[in-house]
């Protein structure tokens, strides 16, 4: 065998191990961006699902009968509906873009009345489910401050509107 043929035999040689380690990388590279897209997809399904469940059990997902399951609502009359409750935070921000003005102040003030209304509503539901007195006190507290908020913008809505 000549010194020519023996450095063409291990060229190819070379070669192949080369093409062989470039597959492997590129397979290692692929399979770790696939692990971090499906990484990123299920902890995005994590979050948002357990923020989506949050919200449904604060009543603003589902409406107030998601909240109360079923019970009857505290502070509404019989057949009385508040149509801003069955409204996510994100609809309830949604429906505010784009107005401006007296109809954005009417709108918002709507908006944050049914809001708070819906934490009365939760807070109210408290003592009946726990004996623990931070969340008792806490309840209390968002009742006391959300009522006179309400009142407040109740104010506003006679003078203004």
């Amino acid at each position: 065998m000549t010194r020519e043929c023996l450095i063409d035999i291990q060229n190819i040689g070379f070669q192949k191990v080369v093409s062989n380690m470039d597959k492997t990388l590129t397979y290692a590279i692929i399979g770790g961006l696939v692990g971090v897209v499906a990484t990123l997809l299920i902890t995005n399904y994590s979050v948002n699902n357990r923020n989506y469940g949050m919200m449904r059990m604060m009543g603003m997902g589902g409406g107030i009968e998601t909240m109360m399951q079923g019970e009857k609502c505290p502070m509404m009359k019989e057949g009385e509906k508040n149509e801003n409750m069955g409204m996510s935070i994100n609809e309830m921000t949604g429906s505010l873009i784009g107005v401006r003005g007296e109809e954005f102040e009417k709108a918002f003030i709507e908006t944050m009345i049914a809001h708070h209304q819906g934490a009365i509503d939760m807070a109210k539901l408290i003592p009946s489910r726990t004996d623990k007195p931070e969340l008792n006190k806490l309840g209390e507290d968002i009742i006391s401050a959300q009522s006179k908020e309400i009142e407040m913008m109740e104010g506003w809505m006679e003078d203004w509107f």
